[in-house]
């Protein structure tokens, strides 16, 4: 698209539309890229275009920004550039003060935030947020000495309190709450306080790209990343709440009867706010040169990923929904898990579940994966099953009721 063009399509839909913030599209963006957060925006931007008047919806990106996936040009709304850099305290001198004041002259009909760790504190405008998990304000101690936010001195404390309180801010001022789970919904209920009637539950869901069936290019794909023959499937952070050095200990004593065994890692786990505790892990123990970082993938290669896979295993202790475990059941692979109130919700009965307190459970339930055909077969089946259950297109119809009831705008063409 050429200068021109592109500033045209920049003005997007103005005064009398919603917006949505697709920053989370962002190369680069808070991490988002490779974390559910950004899958959320990705699939949530696909199909809210799928649904909504052109004229009706427009889309936030930052000018000249590099986009992980394409948006309608018709749909892009540009706003200013973070000044100062991208360091964590431009970026959030950005977010509530630059982005803040930008909206506010603007004044769309209201504004989504796909996350509340994206939404400014004060706006002049209505707002709908996203909130994920309330884990850092129920569980702040799982962070400390596990995140630059609480490795122990004054001032990262402070920037971690300072934090929570512009989010708590941005939640009581949004006019209606979107959570992905009944779980998220009770949490945020009881630990902020905010009023039931203000939240709405909107499942997610796994992409169209995640289905049973191999494409043609999976075996290239799992070659050209070095993947091995036979191996367990991690994705996701590395956050405390995650537990992946525990899963690393798991698979070790998995590894000692088992030689061709490998465990999988993908996302950010080695740049993540946990990745100093991975390192660790890593550094401990003797199955070191079975345990493949493979970092952020494009979203063209995780179905071929997630099908090579002999299992999917989560450790973790807490999720706002758990969207891994779906993409997963989608594919055809069995999920063994800790039974975290939002995984087990998500899962149902097609799930392999042992109870949070007892991860080293999940050593004996791998090994009954792989050693019981026909409890594999099970799952897969089971899982399939759930999977079906969960739809974007569902989601992005939600979502824009939820749009249109808080701007007062028909958003969808008869």
């Amino acid at each position: 698209m050429g200068d021109r063009a592109a500033e045209r399509a920049g003005r997007g839909p103005g005064e009398g539309a919603v917006w949505f913030d697709a920053r989370g599209l962002q190369h680069g963006f808070k991490e988002h890229g490779g974390r559910g957060i950004g899958t959320y925006v990705g699939a949530l931007a696909v199909a809210l275009d799928g649904e909504a008047a052109p004229d009706r919806l427009g889309m936030i990106v930052e000018r000249d920004a590099e986009l992980l996936q394409s948006i309608p040009p018709s749909r892009l709304v540009f706003a200013p550039r973070a000044l100062g850099g991208r360091g964590r305290l431009a970026t959030q001198l950005h977010q509530h003060a630059q982005l803040a004041a930008w909206l506010s002259a603007r004044r769309p009909a209201a504004v989504h935030f796909p996350a509340q760790t994206d939404a400014p504190g004060l706006l002049a405008v209505r707002s709908i947020v996203t909130v994920h998990d309330v884990v850092l304000h129920r569980h702040g101690a799982w962070y400390a000495g596990g995140t630059p936010d609480a490795a122990g001195d004054r001032a990262a404390r402070l920037r971690f309190r300072t934090m929570r309180m512009l989010e708590r801010l941005a939640i009581a001022h949004a006019s209606r709450l979107i959570v992905p789970s009944r779980v998220t919904a009770e949490e945020l209920a009881r630990t902020l306080a905010v009023p039931r009637a203000r939240i709405t539950i909107i499942p997610l869901a796994a992409a169209p790209r995640f289905t049973p069936v191999a494409a043609p290019n999976d075996a290239a794909v799992r070659a050209r990343l070095h993947l091995p023959e036979r191996y367990l499937l991690h994705t996701g952070g590395s956050d405390a709440r995650k537990r992946v050095p525990e899963l690393i200990d798991v698979f070790a004593a998995l590894a000692k009867d088992d030689p061709d065994l490998a465990l999988v890692l993908v996302g950010p786990v080695a740049s993540g706010d946990g990745h100093p505790a991975v390192r660790r892990a890593l550094d401990a123990t003797s199955a070191r040169h079975r345990v493949l970082l493979a970092g952020v993938l494009p979203e063209a290669d995780l179905p071929a990923v997630y099908r090579g896979a002999a299992a999917l295993v989560l450790a973790t202790r807490h999720e706002g929904f758990g969207l891994p475990v779906l993409e997963a059941f989608a594919s055809g692979v069995p999920v063994v898990a800790t039974a975290a109130d939002a995984v087990r919700e998500v899962a149902g009965d097609a799930a392999l579940l042992v109870p949070v307190a007892e991860v080293g459970a999940l050593r004996a339930a791998v090994r009954r994966v792989l050693d019981e055909p026909e409890l594999a077969a099970t799952l897969r089946a089971g899982g399939l099953e759930r999977a079906a259950q969960f739809r974007w297109s569902l989601a992005a119809a939600e979502t824009l009721a939820v749009y249109e009831e808080v701007s007062g705008l028909r958003l969808r063409d008869p």
